[in-house]
């Protein structure tokens, strides 16, 4: 099968109409059908306002966070339409990718 690789990039204390942004992906992930996704967190790094976030002990809230899926196309527009009608801005990168399960 054919479509994307989505990957968002957000911070551990980043919210989104009252929940972390990360959650909010997933559940409209799961809300429209999408079958699987993935939230890595990440020991540090920094983005594009040159300031390094890290899960440190006391910072934990800055702890820099990976949402990824697979989706078909028409799951992709779906998800980035909801996106875009609840005004979230979050960088993301989007790669065409095939996928499918391996045969026994």
């Amino acid at each position: 099968m054919q479509g994307y690789q989505v990957n968002f990039y957000t911070l551990q204390n980043r919210k989104h109409q009252e929940q972390s942004v990360s959650e909010w992906l997933v559940d409209k992930a799961q809300m429209i059908g999408i079958r699987g996704a993935t939230v890595i967190h990440g020991d540090e790094g920094f983005g594009s306002d040159g300031r390094l976030h890290a899960a440190r002990f006391f910072e934990q809230a800055e702890q820099p966070m990976i949402v990824v899926m697979v989706l078909s196309e028409a799951q992709c527009e779906h998800l980035f339409s909801l996106i875009r009608e609840t005004g979230l801005k979050v960088f993301h990168t989007r790669t065409a990718v095939e996928y499918g399960y391996t045969t026994e």
